[in-house]
């Protein structure tokens, strides 16, 4: 009859913690600080607002033009080129939101970027400068965004 030593089930376990310990989340402060922005954004109840936006990533020209975006009970309202004040020739869908921006924030985290980096606004918690890296050794896939010259409006847009 094999007889097992009685250290064995301890040693197995112990390892086992210790495997555990080295696969901590790499984005779990990022998305601590995520979920603590969309906190202090919820908080606000801002649903009307304007806010200049630019993106910054290997794409055409207009796509990383800054633009205004007015935004009217959590809808897009209006999205014009800063620099012109034309509209922008998009659908006003495809013009992001705070909460689409938190939305693509988190989509990047729990999807298989390679690196996040986001910033917040302290009192009011929307994104202000975000940088994804979607992979490692890519070129030109980097994404990056900022918002800026945030401001609440009341509820007829003023």
């Amino acid at each position: 009859m094999f007889n097992r030593p009685k250290a064995a089930p301890c040693l197995v376990i112990a390892l086992l913690a210790l495997t555990t310990v080295g696969c901590t989340d790499a984005f779990g402060p990022e998305q601590d600080a995520l979920a603590a922005a969309r906190a202090r954004w919820a908080q606000t109840d801002a649903s009307n607002y304007v806010f200049e936006f630019q993106r910054s990533c290997f794409c055409a020209p207009d796509f990383v033009r800054p633009v205004r975006i007015e935004v009217l009970d959590g809808v897009v309202n209006s999205a014009v080129y800063v620099d012109t004040e034309e509209p922008i020739p998009l659908p006003l869908t495809s013009v992001p939101t705070i909460d689409d921006l938190f939305d693509e924030i988190g989509d990047a985290l729990e999807g298989t970027a390679f690196s996040v980096i986001a910033d917040y606004d302290a009192d009011m918690g929307y994104p202000t400068n975000v940088e994804i890296d979607y992979i490692e050794t890519a070129i030109d896939d980097e994404m990056a965004f900022t918002v800026s010259s945030f401001q609440v409006l009341d509820a007829s847009g003023n």
